[in-house]
């Protein structure tokens, strides 16, 4: 074996000095990548290649075969040997990392509990309703399709996903158009001397807070309902607003009577509770008084086959509405309570009556005809608002353009989203899919699918609740100094905060980041990773070390000896 020259060749020093070249050829481009772009680009370019793969393999074979050529090995080839066994374990644990490591993130709103990491591996979500939902990948970013090079996704159930364009960073611009078939859509603008925002409203999708006002746009059914939304005042326990296959309708609270079924549309709303100040005590939703402080409906939407969803709604902390309780098929309904406390909301209200003619109402004020172009005061703070264009019957229009983001803030920069043709069902147009969509379309099968653009992701053998965010501030600003979070798993509770992270079932969870929208709870964003090779890093990296100290004790340093004789 030792004649074999391609042994020799692989245990040679001149192979060393190769891929040791090569290594520096490689650090140095994958630091240029990370520079110039950004880590995801690093890795995939270099450290995560085929390529590099490859190198690591010569490399072990380098290293074993060096080991193996001086076999059966003397006393002195001690360190020589354990240096080298040591090198050979940080590479094979390097490559089990490679293949079985975990990196990614993980986003928990305060007060909720989650048990799902995702992953930077961009996938689709395929499958029929109430059934496992099959991941199928979709990374568009190193080979952009276009509309002459589009790239073909096999989803199953004979639908296929034809993209036709790809933006990394995708900025969503929203409007309506008008159709045969549709909501109603009013495009408005909302000012004074400081604040100037326009905003696209359509009915049955709530509230939309836009400076010190919450702006909405109701639907009446029918006449008598029309009455009741434009007089004066306030309902007495609020508006629901459901949104039923795309369909907008409103219930007056104070109709539903509780245990009663009361038909909308082809549903029934039963109200089973009604909480004008809602608490929890001992676990329990209670009502404290009849103040409307809280107001929270327990109710249940169900459909002629008896399929139906129990929820817990909140007027004031729509954040909180809450599923309690399913059964059968999924309904296509979203539903919304509004509440109005008199003298304590500033609220504008566009109602459309079944003419098609727009009111408009400020706070518990009567409602008065609204003309386009027309600016009308509200009352507060010199704010007036004008509609510009009104479409009794419109569809909503996403289109999104690429953004460029400056390095470092990649991690608060818009997601992706890709445009598509859906082949093999019943939509003919290409349509954006923004990273965390989800749309239900019927295959030319007749199959129901779910297509969603996401992450893939695993779960936790544990679920980490978020108790609390904090963060301190600069003394006088408003910078951020440092924040941490407070966590609970399995009972016990625990603080990750910057360098000090939480480790959990082989786990690593690293405070990074954080998302705050004034009004909502904050969300606390984690970096997640879990390096199965670490205790061989460990292991390889002290017998390196061990190897290293043996050679220094077991081979003294020796000085040639020259002919005037000086000493060895």
């Amino acid at each position: 074996m030792k004649r074999n020259k391609v042994f020799k060749f692989l245990a040679s020093i001149k192979l060393a000095v190769i891929l040791f070249v090569f290594f520096v050829v490689i650090l140095a481009s994958a630091t240029y990548y990370e520079s110039a772009y950004d880590t995801p680009t690093a890795q995939h370019l270099v450290y995560k290649s085929p390529l590099f793969a490859v190198f690591l393999a010569i490399f072990f074979v380098n290293i074993f075969c060096s080991t193996a050529i001086r076999y059966p090995w003397s006393k002195k080839q001690v360190g020589f040997v354990f240096t080298h066994l040591g090198i050979l374990t940080l590479l094979a644990a390097a490559a089990f990392t490679m293949v079985a490591g975990v990196d990614g993130s993980m986003i928990i709103q305060e007060g909720q509990t989650s048990k799902r990491i995702m992953l930077n591996d961009p996938v689709f979500f395929v499958g029929r309703p109430s059934q496992r939902l099959e991941e199928v990948p979709a990374e568009f970013r190193w080979t952009p399709p276009s509309e002459s090079r589009p790239q073909r996704v096999v989803l199953g159930e004979g639908v296929t996903a034809e993209v036709v364009e790809y933006l990394h960073h995708a900025r969503r611009n929203t409007y309506y158009k008008e159709a045969a078939q549709g909501v109603p859509a009013v495009e408005m603008r909302i000012f004074n001397e400081r604040v100037d925002q326009d905003q696209w409203l359509t009915a049955g999708k709530g509230d939309v807070q836009l400076g010190p006002a919450r702006i909405r746009l109701l639907r009446a059914n029918n006449e008598e309902h029309l009455k009741t939304l434009i007089q004066a005042g306030s309902s007495e326990r609020g508006e629901l607003q459901l949104l039923v296959a795309g369909e907008p309708l409103q219930v007056n609270v104070s109709e539903l009577s509780p245990g009663k079924p009361l038909q909308v549309g082809d549903f029934t709303v039963t109200m089973r509770r009604y909480l004008p100040h809602a608490v929890a005590v001992k676990k329990q939703l209670i009502s404290q008084s009849d103040l409307p402080i809280n107001p929270c409906l327990d109710l249940r939407l169900a459909d002629k086959q008896g399929n139906y969803q129990d929820w817990l709604l909140f007027a004031r902390l729509p954040e909180l509405n809450t599923r309690t309780e399913s059964k059968g098929r999924a309904l296509p309904a979203k539903v919304l309570y509004a509440f109005d406390a008199a003298g304590q909301d500033h609220v504008l209200s566009l109602i459309v009556d079944p003419a098609g003619k727009l009111w408009g109402k400020v706070d518990a004020k009567a409602a008065t005809p609204v003309q386009l172009g027309k600016p009308q005061a509200t009352g507060w703070m010199n704010l007036q608002f004008e509609v510009s264009k009104f479409l009794p019957k419109a569809v909503e229009v996403r289109e999104f353009v690429s953004v460029e983001v400056e390095k470092g803030a990649e991690q608060n920069a818009p997601p992706p989203a890709i445009r598509l043709r859906l082949l093999g069902t019943k939509e003919a147009e290409p349509r954006w899919l923004e990273r965390g969509d989800v749309v239900q379309v019927h295959a030319d099968s007749g199959a129901e699918l779910i297509i969603g653009y996401a992450y893939k992701s695993i779960e936790l053998d544990f679920p980490l609740r978020l108790k609390d965010f904090q963060m301190d501030m600069d003394p006088g600003t408003n910078s951020p100094a440092a924040f941490k979070s407070e966590v609970e798993v399995e009972g016990q509770s625990y603080l990750i905060q910057m360098n000090e992270p939480l480790v959990k079932g082989g786990y690593k969870f690293f405070q990074s980041s954080y998302s705050e929208v004034p009004g909502q709870p904050t969300y606390s964003i984690f970096t997640v990773a879990k390096d199965p090779g670490i205790a061989l890093k460990y292991l390889g990296s002290i017998m390196v070390v061990m190897g290293i100290a043996i050679m220094f004790v077991t081979r003294p340093y020796k000085v040639n000896v020259g002919r005037r004789g000086a000493p060895e």
